[in-house]
């Protein structure tokens, strides 16, 4: 009886999932918080282009309109999700902001909390939470990625690898957005003036 070919390491590697767990860790430490961004806005165009194919055994579409139909649907998904994202995050921040405000009221004064400081809270969490989870979302994307690259090369449980990867891939994340011109105020100056 013949004993079967050794697998390819290569095949193997593939098979065993380190690979892939490599590769999606690389992604998501240095470009994970633009990787977001495309998981949020994913839905809604593949909803767009399911819907357009829905549709072309109703209405006969010819290939240039079922292109454009497709097109106009997955753009459309896509700020669907887009917006509802925005929303999600401001009412996850105002639920936050409130109930901190609700729990840290009677720290600062005893007794009963007056309505209007969770209705504060609420407000003030919804105008600031995105600027905070903007910010929080690079190191919690660096934070998974390194530890995928830990994983995949044996060494989940590696503090010093995970944390050092971690901090590693947020000053890339940081670095990359202030490159492209993101957050950076003198940056936009300098072009203003080069206008003028």
């Amino acid at each position: 009886m013949d004993l079967p070919a050794p697998p390819d390491p290569f095949v193997a590697l593939l098979l065993d999932g380190r690979l892939p767990a490599l590769l999606v860790g690389i992604v998501l430490l240095g470009w994970g918080e633009r990787l977001y961004g495309v998981l949020v806005v994913a839905p809604g165009v593949l909803a767009g282009v399911y819907l357009a194919a829905w549709a072309q055994p109703l209405f006969h579409f010819a290939p240039t309109t079922l292109l454009v139909v497709t097109v106009a649907l997955a753009g459309a998904g896509a700020l669907l999700c887009h917006f509802v994202a925005a929303i999600a995050v401001r009412m996850a921040g105002a639920g936050l902001f409130a109930a901190l405000a609700w729990f840290a009221a009677p720290l600062a004064q005893p007794g009963p909390v007056p309505w209007w400081v969770p209705v504060v809270g609420a407000a003030l969490g919804a105008l600031v939470f995105p600027s905070l989870y903007k910010i929080a979302l690079r190191p919690l994307t660096a934070l998974v990625g390194a530890w995928s690259i830990a994983w995949a090369v044996k060494a989940p449980g590696n503090p010093y690898l995970v944390l050092g990867l971690a901090a590693a891939g947020t000053a890339l994340q940081f670095a990359l957005s202030r490159s492209t011109g993101e957050g950076a105020g003198p940056a936009k100056k300098v072009k203003k003036d080069k206008k003028k």
